[in-house]
């Protein structure tokens, strides 16, 4: 009986320390041991029939151990003309250690560490349910391509030289320029921006945690294949078709929330400065009149340079028409701003 336990307990061992070997078994993303990739960012297309969108920046990952230690940083500007008028600099930070995950989040300037989790610090690099396609050549490097959903990725080594996306008439390309493979990775090219670091499941007074909707964000939410549907591997650009609409008012979410923030601002101001500017007796007076709905406009993405330097009757009454002429558009659009819910319906209302 003694000798039966004692087999059942060598069986039970080698199958709980085999167990052990296979969850302690390190997962690496590359095959490259470290280096460096340089990417151009494109993209942009048709939102609304009155909003066009565009998005253009640069990117670079820096890597060691296998892409177990990486930084990701992007950076660029996303804008869109007709008529919703707007322009944000974007920029993007994300380090992976051996333990943690740190997001960069630059409007509060500050760095939120995570537990580290393969799921969303990879996701770029996985291709699970993809389709593996032709070779291509990108920066120098033959890479194959894979393809799901609208997606397509250019692995070479596991590494994403290549990211283009396209459905419903808008695109975006992540596109390898120069790559750097089993260099000397220097310290600096891995240091974090100048931000005290917060644990994220701390919440204390001194800690701004909500970091959602994010300008950054929407280049994150464009590329991710968690946010579309199957039916955008159609390349419609049908603007009532309804699957476009929500496809289109999801990426745009971070745009409509400062938009509807924002205009009712941009209205006091421009009520503000339009009685100001009505005392104003000189350049200096006229200038702080107008510094509050500047500093609106700016935030709105619209650079304006109302810099005044002589101050007449003629320059008042030239300025104080176009703040009424603004107020005026305001005033009249602003019951529709309030109702909208979406990009979609901001949109028209701002048509």
């Amino acid at each position: 009986m003694f000798y039966h336990y004692k087999i059942i307990f060598y069986i039970f061992s080698f199958f709980l320390l085999h167990n052990i070997f296979i969850f302690a078994k390190t997962v690496y993303p590359f095959e490259i041991e470290k280096g460096s990739v340089h990417y151009t960012i494109k993209g942009g297309g048709i939102l609304t029939a009155e909003t066009n969108l565009s998005v253009d920046g640069h990117a670079k990952l820096t890597f060691k151990s296998r892409g177990i230690q990486n930084v990701i940083e992007e950076s660029g500007v996303i804008s869109t003309q007709g008529s919703i008028k707007y322009n944000q600099e974007v920029k993007r930070f994300e380090k992976t250690t051996q333990d943690t995950y740190i997001v960069a989040d630059y409007e509060n300037e500050q760095l939120i560490e995570h537990p580290k989790s393969y799921t969303n610090i990879y996701e770029e690099h996985i291709t699970d349910g993809y389709v593996k396609q032709n070779k291509e050549e990108v920066a120098g490097l033959e890479c194959i391509n894979w393809t799901k959903n609208g997606i397509q990725k250019c692995m070479y080594k596991g590494i994403v030289l290549k990211h283009t996306f396209k459905a419903y008439g808008i695109s975006y390309t992540k596109v390898a320029t120069k790559v750097y493979l089993d260099m000397n990775i220097s310290e600096d090219e891995c240091l974090l921006p100048d931000y005290p670091l917060h644990d994220f499941g701390l919440h204390n007074s001194g800690f701004k945690a909500n970091t959602l909707n994010k300008p950054e964000d929407f280049c994150k939410t464009l590329k991710s294949e968690s946010n579309i549907e199957i039916s955008a591997v159609v390349d419609s650009i049908h603007l009532k078709d309804k699957n476009r609409i929500s496809f289109i008012n999801k990426i745009s979410n971070t745009i409509f929330e400062k938009q509807i923030t924002l205009l009712p601002e941009l209205m006091t101001a421009l009520q503000k400065t339009r009685a100001c500017l009505h005392i104003g007796e000189n350049p200096f007076e006229a200038n702080q009149c107008i510094e509050h709905f500047t500093t609106m406009k700016d935030k709105l993405g619209t650079k304006e340079n109302n810099f005044i330097i002589l101050w007449d009757e003629q320059r008042k009454n030239e300025l104080l028409d176009k703040i009424e002429n603004e107020l005026i558009y305001l005033q009249a659009r602003m019951p529709c701003i309030k109702r909208a819910k979406n990009i979609t319906d901001l949109s028209t209302c701002m048509r």
